[in-house]
């Protein structure tokens, strides 16, 4: 049923069974979400009923079952969607007719992830805080029931995700109600550090809320417009959105879990963006850029397990930056180098509990000097959707986007990711080793080295993330 009127603020419940026939061409609405000048999604109606998934396949059959591909849209978790065409679907399938693609929205900002357990009437809404990983899990839950009708195998499914979607899948492989939903997962700049480890945040969203809105209790917030809330979402988006590991759906230590072996059964690809702030710069704009930078140095500075070394050696670190450049940008590089090394602690932890492991490090340069190169080229290059990636402000690399299509169907078939020699006309020989090796790609070649030496300018930084 839609998450709209006295289901605002509830877990997602499925509709009940009917025989009734309905068109289905178009994208359903996207989410409620904060609307940031460089995003493409804002364009799409939106409505609180969202909770739509697409479903992509070609005419070619199959007796066994095709495997599936599962995309899980990037956002920050306060926007996007499945209708943003860096993440269709059809130029992959019509290149490789042989599997199965779907996409699909979840609840995103405020009405996805707040804590309203100390609003006067919250205790009714226990499941407010995770409730855009509840949509997810709902999601692959009724791809499991129906895929085989549109030619798919439930028991090959393989998640694909970018940022918050990257973000997602890390947490559900440690999630108890997602066992055996899927088989694999590809993931893309991101990381359970993304993630709150106490509600402490999503109970000040809350507050914040109440205050914006002008409301003190959780009747007066349900008699809100979507209108209204939508405009409170977007004064409050500084205030950020995120799932939490409560210790209930989602372990309060998901890299210990890891370490543990609780998602052993999982083959994973991890890849770390070189260049992803400038990209976020473009999209967020340039006031939000410098609130997000302050804000995450503030969280890394006031980490309370790190020693002083540690701490003495970032401070240098920004101080020996700012004698070429700003202040703003040795901070931000500094950003850049703590988000990769929490993305490859995610390849040590799994690792360590007996995961399989392949870890791709982009590091292309960007085609316009200063804009970036991330999240949106590498959706561009697996997908084939180079038209997309111009509305980005960029061109996508055909013969490169051909190679790890390749390799990403590899992985989906369970095969070794390892292309001969014009495999794929004109292409060179390449062979993915697995962690602690990572397939480099940079100035449009792969190749497969390690790259410690590559995530970061503070060694101590790297002992700490790493601990």
């Amino acid at each position: 049923n839609p998450p709209v009127g006295e289901r605002r603020w509830k877990a997602p419940e499925p509709l009940p069974a009917s025989d009734a026939v309905f068109e289905a061409k178009h994208f359903g609405a996207s989410a409620i979400q904060v609307e940031h000048k460089g995003s493409i999604v804002k364009l799409h109606r939106q409505s609180e009923d969202c909770l739509t998934l697409n479903i992509c396949t070609g005419d070619r059959k199959s007796e066994t079952g095709k495997p599936v591909i599962v995309v899980f849209h990037h956002g920050d978790f306060t926007c996007g969607g499945s209708a943003d065409p860096l993440l269709y679907g059809g130029e992959l399938i019509s290149e490789y007719p042989d599997i199965v693609f779907v996409s699909f929205n979840y609840r995103l900002g405020i009405f996805g992830f707040i804590d309203f357990s100390e609003v006067p009437g919250g205790e009714a809404y226990p499941d407010a805080i995770n409730l855009g990983l509840l949509d997810q899990i709902a999601a692959l839950e009724w791809i499991r029931e129906n895929i085989s009708a549109f030619g798919g195998d439930p028991g090959r499914i393989t998640l694909l995700g970018f940022d918050a979607g990257a973000t997602s899948i890390c947490l559900l492989t440690v999630c108890e109600r997602a066992k055996g939903l899927f088989r694999k997962a590809f993931v893309f700049n991101g990381s359970p550090s993304s993630a709150y480890d106490t509600p402490e945040k999503a109970r000040a969203l809350a507050g914040d809320l109440l205050k914006e809105t002008q409301t003190a209790t959780m009747e007066e917030l349900m008699q809100l417009s979507t209108e209204s809330l939508k405009d409170a979402a977007q004064k409050l988006w500084r205030d950020m959105c995120a799932p939490t590991c409560d210790g209930t759906l989602i372990p309060a230590d998901v890299y210990q879990a890891w370490r543990n072996g609780e998602a052993s059964d999982i083959g994973v690809i991890i890849g770390i963006p070189g260049h992803e702030m400038q990209v976020f710069r473009s999209f967020v704009g340039n006031r939000n850029y410098i609130d997000g930078i302050i804000a995450t140095m503030t969280d890394i500075q006031k980490q309370d397990s790190m020693d002083d070394s540690t701490a003495k050696a970032v401070q240098a670190y920004i101080d020996a930056q700012t004698v070429s450049s700003s202040e703003l940008e040795a901070k931000s590089k500094l950003v850049e180098q703590w988000l990769a090394l929490c993305i490859y602690r995610n390849a040590v932890k799994l690792s360590a509990g007996g995961n399989h492991v392949h870890l791709m490090y982009w590091d292309e340069k960007p085609l316009i000097e200063n804009l970036g190169s991330g999240s949106v080229d590498v959706a561009a290059a697996l997908l084939g959707n180079g038209e997309a990636l111009q509305m980005y402000g960029s061109v996508m690399n055909a013969d490169l986007s051909a190679t790890l299509q390749s390799l990403l169907i590899k992985f989906v078939h369970g095969d070794t990711l390892q292309l001969y020699p014009n495999e794929i006309k004109g292409i060179d020989a390449v062979n993915w080793n697995a962690y602690p090796l990572a397939l480099i790609v940079s100035d449009g070649k792969l190749v497969c080295d390690t790259i410690e030496n590559r995530l970061t300018e503070v060694r101590d930084l790297f002992d700490y993330i790493m601990s």
